[in-house]
């Protein structure tokens, strides 16, 4: 999918920029009342001095664990402040998000709506359905946004047109790229850091047997329940295993160029067969089938019960840590960088390089929509990288030196509590935007994880495109997943699970993959 050509041109040569967005809206467009220019605050952060009024922008995102305090939140006041805007942010859970943002949708109450699931069948339906303002012109002269890798531009373009701004990510492995694991627990049975996908098991079994998080508590891996609306799972955050037996990043082209499903494939059937036995051992959390998300299966890992879970590399933060550390004192986590299988498979899935996608829904008069991209725009800036790093200077932090803030303890609570990076509403393009530790050990293996990953990208030929008949089924997988839990907790035949892999390839399977082949081979003429 190719987005306009003018745009793609932006986004090539700004490449070659070194500038920073100095303030709010200064990119050039004709932007009625728009345009600010740069003053220096005391703080040593600039400021934008403002032609209008503060434009009003009320906007709705998810979160994970506690929101922003909302009394007199310095963070927020400071940001309005130099973005010239007033921020009305709504703040939902994530495991709520999804029933909400149906809601505002339909609604029309919002000026700006995080889509925290990015293109899928449902936002592509919506977008044709006129839900959203087309983006394309509005985002041309934007000094930042504009960074954001053209293949970012292509995943998340709708027939050639942007409408949203993706929220850049690294583009190798996601929330999913790594694993996890108590080292404490690792180091007090004298086991080393697990490489390959036989020496995590052994860990994991040792782990049971020994009960490391006492009363019979532990819990040696951690996953949750698919839904079986994207893809049949049975579970959630198992990327890193996946790829240990050699399955496919969802598809796959064969040597004949024909699209193969994951699960349609000999590797995915190991892989079910090791869950399998990984369940009857006691291996796999009890309670996952029925957790909803990631957030509930991190939420036991940070409890302290867990010994592995499959996450990145921002889950060894201090922040997260020291959760930990509050149940047991001992507590270190040790990285996988890349899972290795039994005869030498491994890698990280190759995504769509961003999460989530800000949409202007329609209802928004359109004299207000450069100024809500300029203030888009704004956030991803080097100063409110800094800014999301180490808040307010004198107020959240001391000073920022080498990328990292120097806090007094009283500092460092006001700054958790008013948390100034939830504000900040798009990412700046950063290779490193996973490494978020503010102590330099940890940042450095932060970085080096990151490097280590980007390494051994397995990508989907299909990722960036969508198909009818998916979106008009959307519970084509929900039998198969059933039936594939049931396998794995012992409760179903292999011959149940391959007669709904048959029913799926002879049904809906063959003709979504008649309409994903289609639309990728478009794109390869």
């Amino acid at each position: 999918m190719q987005i306009k050509k003018n745009l793609a041109q932006v986004v090539t040569a700004s490449v070659l920029l070194t500038t920073v967005l100095a303030g709010c809206s200064s990119n050039g467009n004709s932007n009625e009342g728009g345009t600010t220019s740069p003053t220096n605050a005391a703080n040593g952060q600039q400021t934008a001095v403002p032609s209008t009024e503060p434009t009003t922008i009320r906007a709705m995102t998810i979160t994970f664990g506690d929101p922003p305090s909302v009394d007199n939140n310095q963070a927020k006041a400071d940001l309005e402040k130099r973005g010239n805007v007033k921020l009305d942010m709504t703040f939902v859970p994530s495991e709520a998000y999804g029933d909400k943002l149906s809601v505002a949708v339909s609604a029309n109450d919002y000026d700006l709506l995080l889509i925290d699931s990015g293109k899928d069948n449902k936002y592509t339906n919506l977008v044709k359905m006129g839900a959203f303002h087309d983006l394309t012109d509005y985002i041309e002269g934007t000094q930042n946004i504009s960074q954001i890798e053209e293949a970012v531009w292509n995943n998340t373009s709708v027939q050639g047109k942007i409408y949203g701004i993706p929220r850049p990510r690294g583009l190798y492995g996601g929330g999913e790229a790594s694993v996890m694991i108590r080292k404490d627990w690792l180091d007090k049975y004298n086991l080393e850091v697990p490489k390959t996908i036989d020496e995590l098991t052994n860990a994991l079994q040792v782990f049971k047997d020994n009960d490391p998080a006492g009363g019979g508590n532990t819990v040696p891996l951690t996953v949750y329940g698919s839904d079986g609306v994207a893809g049949p799972g049975p579970f959630g955050s198992v990327f890193p295993m996946l790829f240990a037996f050699g399955v496919p990043h969802i598809w796959a082209l064969d040597d004949n160029g024909q699209p193969v499903r994951d699960f349609q494939t000999t590797e995915y059937k190991n892989y079910l067969e090791w869950l399998k036995d990984a369940w009857s051992k006691g291996l796999i959390d009890k309670d996952a089938p029925v957790l909803k998300n990631q957030q509930q299966a991190r939420n036991k890992f940070q409890a302290g019960v867990a010994g592995a879970f499959v996450t990145n590399v921002g889950d060894i933060s201090e922040t997260n840590l020291e959760k930990m550390k509050q149940v047991d004192p001992n507590a270190e986590i040790a990285v996988i960088d890349v899972l290795e299988g039994r005869e030498g498979q491994k890698g990280v899935a190759l995504i769509g390089g961003y999460y989530g996608i800000w949409a202007i829904p329609s209802s928004v008069p359109k004299e207000k929509v450069q100024k809500i991209i300029d203030f888009l725009d704004f956030t991803a800036s080097e100063e409110n990288i800094a800014f999301s790093k180490a808040g307010v200077i004198g107020v959240h932090a001391s000073d920022f030196k080498d990328g990292l803030p120097v806090q007094t303890e009283e500092q460092k609570a006001l700054f958790d509590l008013e948390k100034p990076s939830t504000f900040v509403l798009e990412n700046r393009v950063d290779p490193y935007i996973y490494a978020n530790s503010k102590v330099p050990e940890i940042l450095e293996a932060q970085k080096a994880s990151l490097d280590v990953i980007a390494n051994y990208g397995i990508a989907n030929p299909f990722l960036s495109y969508s198909s009818a008949t998916a979106a008009k089924n959307p519970d084509t997988y929900k039998k198969m997943s059933a039936v594939m839990t049931q396998f794995v907790l012992g409760e179903a035949t292999w011959e149940a699970v391959q007669k709904e892999i048959d029913a799926w390839t002879a049904g809906d399977g063959a003709v979504i993959a008649k309409e994903l082949l289609e639309e990728y081979n478009a794109d390869q003429q």
